[in-house]
């Protein structure tokens, strides 16, 4: 099938596979998806049209943000003030990321290069989440947040909706220091910090087309220091405020989304959404994201480095 936007003539059934690949990917991984969404528009369907891969990859990194948001407001596990921050930070971000890429990234030679760099910083970062000690720390958090979730299910079966106030996020001062508790603890952080963050991540991703989330969840669990039980509520909410922003600036300044191919990989994403929570309990973690890391470690080199490996030795790794 011939896509006009795209340029490129495609099975919809290899569009729906690798895009079920991407979707399960991160449902269970929680990670890459912008950048297996680019692999799959450039690598997998040969699109040449950068500034028209970048907003379709930002779309199909939307989906799961939008789910989860209202879920995590729900049961108090997202601090509302510094996702605004980081949202309010994303949109001058992305609109100066996005205006940044249509006008200096607009050519996939100079697009490639910077998109294979971003795909080894999330290579790396899978590598260190398969040593002992990250596994044993997210251990803990697993377990936490399990303890967490169903104590929540306990009072909302008891009907003590109000008690849930209690352990999940309560502000106790608002302004430009905020103070909130979570679980009986306090943190506190300062509203300028999200703001600098989200204008910084958000240039980052929309210039590459990506959601974000790799930068966002270190910055604020180990910058901020918020527990990992609201770390991804709060980072899903401004995912979504920036990556609607860099997707209506693409737009507006002349970018084309080929709305055929992208209902046929929402279609994707959808089922390997769904398959990836039943499947993962039948797959080791580890084994997922040590293929992963491999593949990502592969495609940076590919995208970085491929046109030097085809000068010097005569062939094209990618």
């Amino acid at each position: 099938m011939f896509f006009h936007v795209a340029g490129v003539t495609v099975n919809p059934i290899v569009i729906i596979i690798w895009m079920a690949f991407v979707g399960f990917v991160f449902s269970t991984i929680g990670a890459a998806g912008g950048i297996l969404a680019g692999v799959g528009h450039i690598t997998i369907f040969g699109m040449k049209k950068a500034n028209t891969i970048k907003p379709m990859n930002q779309i199909l990194t939307l989906i799961s943000p939008i789910i989860s948001t209202p879920l995590y407001l729900r049961e108090r596990r997202l601090v509302v003030p510094a996702a605004v921050s980081l949202g309010l930070g994303g949109i001058i971000g992305a609109l100066l990321g996005s205006w940044f890429s249509t006008n200096f990234l607009k050519e996939m030679s100079a697009y490639q290069p910077i998109f294979g760099l971003i795909t080894f910083v999330i290579a790396g970062r899978m590598w260190y989440e398969m040593t002992p000690g990250f596994r044993e720390k997210q251990q803990k958090v697993k377990k936490a947040t399990k303890a967490f979730e169903e104590k929540v299910k306990e009072l909302k079966a008891a009907g003590k909706m109000n008690e849930i106030k209690e352990i999940g996020v309560q502000f106790s001062e608002m302004g430009i220091n905020n103070t909130f508790t979570f679980a009986g603890e306090s943190f506190r952080y300062n509203v300028f910090a999200p703001f600098i963050a989200g204008v910084v991540v958000a240039i980052i991703s929309a210039a590459l087309g990506v959601g974000g989330g790799f930068l966002l969840v270190p910055f604020l669990s180990s910058a901020l220091g918020f527990p990992m039980f609201i770390v991804a509520g709060t980072s899903t909410m401004s995912i979504v405020i920036s990556s609607l922003t860099s997707i209506s600036n693409y737009l507006r300044m002349g970018s084309q989304l080929d709305l055929p191919m992208v209902g046929f990989e929402l279609v994707g994403i959808l089922i390997g959404s769904y398959l990836g929570p039943v499947l993962s309990k039948h797959i080791k973690g580890i084994y997922l994201k040590g293929f992963l890391a491999v593949v990502l470690t592969y495609i940076g080199i590919g995208y970085v480095f491929g046109p030097m490996i085809q000068h010097a030795f005569g062939f094209w790794i990618i």
